[in-house]
C-alpha cells in the first residue's frame, strides 16, 4: 500500500474509532500502532476475573473438552475475545460467515452484524455488510459449549473472492494495548523457565511431572566427547560460553582466579571419553565445490553464516569461521548425518544427507581460511581427574549425558534449592541476580535485566501453568525456535532465504553438472526452486501428515526437484503439526478419508485429461505415470493428495490459486460465479466438478490414471 492510501487508511480509522466509541481526538498523539494479529483474551466462565490475553492470528479456535486454550487458565467453559482492527484496501460490500459451535459475535465499526448461538453454526445465514477502506475497529466474542469442544472459524467473501478465512494479513492489533505488553512478558518468563533448564536443578515435586513440552528439553550428550571435540574448543566454551556464542544457552559456572584452568581440567577429562577418528586424506577441489554448492543449495546460510560473528550482520546466524576449531572432521560428518542423535532437541534439521554429501560439506567448511590463535600461557598441565571431580560439583549431569546410564530427565542429581524454597525467597539472588555471584557453580546466563525480571515474576507467580500446555502456543513458538521463516514466507513476512542469497551467489557459479543423472529433477527443473508458504499450512494439510513431515518418516519425496530439503524435527513434529490444526480451528487429528463415489472417479479422471478437461495430467504425475507436459514444474503426484490435503483447502484452492498463494503457477479453471468452460459436466458446476476430481483422489495410493 502506497502513502498516499496509508494516509487515507489512518483517516477512516480515525473517523470510525470516532463513530464507534463516541471520541475524536483533535491529535492522533494516542492513535494505535498497528501490528500484525488481534489481541485474543480468555476468561474462564466461572472465574471471569481471571483472564490471560495473547496475540492471535486468525479468528478462529478448536479446544477439546477437557483442555484449556491458555497455559495460564485452568480447563473449563471459556470466553474469548478477539480485538484489534480489519485493515479494508478498497470499500466493498463483505459477506461474512462462520462454522462451530457456541455462541459468537462480531462487531464491525460499532455495528454488530452477527450474534449466533447453536450447535452448529455453518447454519447461520450469511452477512453483507458495506465496509469503508481503512483499518476498520473489529471486536469478536465466542462463549464456548458447557463441557463439550469448543470451535469457531471465521471466513468472508466479496465480489473479487470466494468464501475465505479471514486471512492473517488484514488483521491488526494495537500494539501499545497493556493486554499486549503483559502477555508477551508472561510468556517470555515461562519460555526462559523451560529454555534455561531450571528444573534440572531446581526441580522440586510440583513441577517435575508437567505438560509443557519443553521442560523435557535434553542438552548435548558428552558420554563420547573425545571422539567429537577438540579440547581447546571445549575450555573455552566450559569457561565462558558467550565468549564464543553470543546467545549461548549454556550458563557460564567457572568464575575468578583459576576458571580457564578449571575448565582446561573439565574439556581433558571429557576430552579422554572417546577418540577421534582418523581423517582421510586431503579433500580436493572438485569436493569442496560441490560442498560450498550444497551449502548453498540447502540453505545452510540461513542459519549460519561463513563470516566470523562480529562481521556476520542481518538476522542472527551462528558463524561456522571456526567450525574446525570445535570438530574433528569425522565426528562432523557423523553430525551432520544424525544431527539429532545425540541432543533430541537440536534446532540443527536433519536434511537426511547422505555421506557423500556430508563429506563434501565438511570438506567445504574445514577449507575455509581460519584465523590466528593466540597464544596463552598455563600455570599447570590439564588434570583429567580434577577435571572429573569439578564436572560433579558443577552438576554438569543435570543436563547432560555422561555416563552409560541415562538418567530421567527433568530429575536433578543432586538436587539443590528447590522450587519451593526459592519461591519463599521471591526467587532473587544466586543465578537470578542482576549481578550473580562469581564464585564456581552459580549460573550466569548472560540475562538481560528485563528478563530477568519476567522470569522472577513468572516463577513467583505462574508455575501452576506448566501443568497445561497450549499446542497452538508450542507451535508458534517452535516456528521462531526453527527459523521456518527463513526458508517460507508466512502471512506478511518474507522468507529471509532471498536476502541472503546473494552472500553465497559465487558458491553456485560455474555449478558442476550431476554426475550420470543427465535427466534428474535436479538438473530438469532447477529454473523454479520456490519454497511453499506456510500462511494456510494448518488449514491446507491434515495433521497426520504434517507429523510425517517433520518426523521424517515419509515414505516418499514430495517435491524431488526442490535443491533445499524440509529439515526433519522428530522431536517437535506431533506438536507442530497438532498446534498448527488448532490455530485455524479444525482438531488436531484430521477424520478417516471415506471411499470414492465409482460415479464421481468416472468423472474425475475425464476432467483431468489434457483433451476436454482441466489438463491436470499435464504438470502432475498419477502413481506411477509421470506429468505429461510440464511447464517449468511438476506439481505434486496425485496419488499423495488425499492422504496430505483436507478437502476444504482443495476445494478452496481450486476455485482461485492465485488467492491461496500469490503468483502460483496454478491455472484458475472457475469463474466468479464458480462455473467452469466444461459444461457437460454436472452443467459447468465447478464446485461439483472438483469434488469428482477429489473423488478420484481418494483411490490414494492405488490411484488410476485417466484414458484418453
Amino acid at each position: 500500500m502506497n502513502k498516499h492510501f496509508r494516509s487515507l487508511s489512518m483517516i477512516a480509522t480515525l473517523i470510525l474509532c470516532a463513530a464507534a466509541n463516541g471520541l475524536c481526538a483533535e491529535e492522533n498523539a494516542n492513535a494505535p500502532r498497528y501490528a500484525p494479529g488481534l489481541l485474543q483474551c480468555f476468561s474462564t466462565g466461572d472465574k471471569e476475573e481471571e483472564t490471560d490475553c495473547r496475540i492471535a492470528r486468525l479468528v478462529a479456535l478448536y479446544n477439546p473438552a477437557g483442555s484449556t486454550l491458555s497455559p495460564f487458565l485452568e480447563p473449563g467453559r471459556v470466553e474469548v475475545q478477539w480485538r484489534g482492527f480489519l485493515d479494508i484496501d478498497l470499500a466493498d460490500d463483505f459477506t461474512f460467515s462462520i462454522e462451530g459451535r457456541g455462541h459468537f459475535t462480531l462487531t464491525l465499526a460499532g455495528k454488530k452484524i452477527i450474534d449466533a448461538e447453536g450447535d452448529d453454526l455453518s447454519k447461520e445465514k450469511p452477512v453483507t455488510v458495506e465496509l469503508e477502506n481503512g483499518k476498520v475497529p473489529l471486536l469478536a466474542t465466542y462463549s464456548s459449549p458447557a463441557e463439550e469442544t469448543a470451535e469457531l472459524r471465521l471466513f468472508w467473501s466479496s465480489f473479487d473472492w470466494q468464501r475465505e478465512p479471514v486471512p492473517p494479513m488484514v488483521l491488526f492489533h494495537d500494539s501499545l494495548a497493556e493486554d499486549a505488553h503483559k502477555s508477551a512478558s508472561l510468556r517470555e518468563g515461562r519460555e526462559l523457565f523451560a529454555r534455561l533448564r531450571c528444573v534440572r536443578c531446581h526441580g522440586g515435586a510440583e513441577v517435575l511431572k508437567t505438560s509443557m513440552p519443553e521442560l523435557s528439553i535434553d542438552a548435548p550428550s558428552l558420554q563420547a566427547a573425545g571422539r567429537k571435540f577438540r579440547a581447546e574448543w571445549l575450555a573455552r566454551w566450559i569457561e565462558n560460553p558467550r565468549s564464543i556464542r553470543k546467545k549461548a544457552r549454556m550458563p557460564r559456572l567457572l568464575h575468578g582466579t583459576g576458571s580457564k584452568e578449571n575448565a582446561r581440567d573439565i574439556a581433558a577429562w571429557l576430552a579422554s571419553r572417546g577418540k577421534p577418528e582418523k581423517v582421510k586424506s586431503a579433500a580436493g577441489p572438485a569436493l569442496i565445490k560441490k560442498g560450498g554448492e550444497l551449502f548453498a543449495d540447502l540453505g545452510c546460510f540461513n542459519c549460519h553464516t561463513l563470516q566470523p560473528p562480529a562481521q556476520a550482520g542481518g538476522p542472527s546466524r551462528m558463524s561456522l569461521r571456526k567450525i574446525g576449531e570445535k570438530w574433528h572432521p569425522r565426528a562432523l560428518e557423523e553430525f551432520l548425518l544424525d544431527p539429532d542423535r545425540d541432543y533430541k532437541w537440536i534446532r540443527m534439521g536433519d536434511l537426511d544427507l547422505k555421506a557423500t554429501e556430508a563429506e563434501a560439506l565438511v570438506a567445504f567448511l574445514l577449507s575455509r581460511p581460519g584465523e590466528p590463535k593466540k597464544a596463552q600461557a598455563f600455570k599447570r598441565p590439564p588434570n583429567p581427574a580434577l577435571g572429573r571431580e569439578l564436572a560433579e560439583k558443577l552438576r554438569c549431569a543435570n543436563c547432560h549425558q555422561l555416563a552409560e546410564e541415562k538418567r530421567p530427565a527433568g530429575i536433578p542429581y543432586p538436587a539443590t534449592n528447590n522450587i519451593a524454597a526459592l519461591k519463599k525467597g521471591g526467587f532473587k539472588g544466586g543465578c537470578l541476580s542482576s549481578d550473580p555471584p562469581a564464585r564456581h557453580g552459580i549460573a550466569n546466563f548472560g540475562l538481560k535485566k528485563e528478563q530477568l525480571s519476567r522470569l522472577q515474576s513468572f516463577a513467583s507467580f505462574h508455575l501452576d501453568s506448566l501443568d497445561r500446555s497450549s499446542p497452538v502456543e508450542f507451535a508458534s513458538r517452535q516456528m521462531i525456535q526453527l527459523r521456518c521463516g527463513a526458508c517460507h514466507e508466512r502471512d506478511s513476512e518474507p522468507a529471509r532465504w532471498p536476502t541472503l542469497e546473494e552472500e553465497v551467489a559465487h558458491l553456485v557459479a560455474n555449478r558442476l553438472e550431476p554426475e550420470n543423472e543427465p535427466e534428474s529433477p535436479e538438473e530438469k527443473f532447477s529454473v523454479v526452486q520456490a519454497r511453499p508458504p506456510l500462511t494456510w499450512t494448518g488449514e491446507k494439510l491434515r495433521p497426520q501428515w504434517t507429523k510425517k513431515q517433520l518426523a521424517g518418516t515419509l515414505d516418499y519425496e514430495l517435491r524431488p526437484w526442490l535443491r533445499s530439503r524440509m529439515p526433519r524435527f522428530p522431536a517437535r513434529a506431533q506438536g507442530i503439526a497438532e498446534g498448527l490444526a488448532l490455530q485455524h480451528g479444525y482438531p488436531a487429528v484430521s477424520e478417516p478419508l471415506g471411499k470414492p463415489d465409482p460415479a464421481m472417479v468416472k468423472v474425475g479422471k475425464r476432467l483431468a485429461l489434457r483433451d476436454g478437461g482441466f489438463s491436470c495430467v499435464s504438470c502432475h504425475g498419477v502413481g506411477k505415470k509421470p506429468p505429461e507436459a510440464v511447464f517449468e514444474v511438476p506439481g505434486v503426484n496425485f496419488m499423495y493428495a488425499a492422504e496430505r490435503l483436507r478437502r476444504e483447502h482443495f476445494h478452496r484452492w481450486m476455485l482461485d490459486p492465485s488467492r491461496v498463494v500469490k503468483n502460483s503457477r496454478m491455472p484458475q479453471f472457475a469463474d466468479d460465479e464458480a462455473r467452469s468452460p466444461f459444461t457437460a459436466y454436472y452443467e459447468g458446476d465447478a464446485r461439483k466438478q472438483f469434488e469428482a476430481i477429489w473423488q478420484w483422489f481418494l483411490e490414494g495410493r492405488n490411484i488410476s490414471p485417466p484414458e484418453k
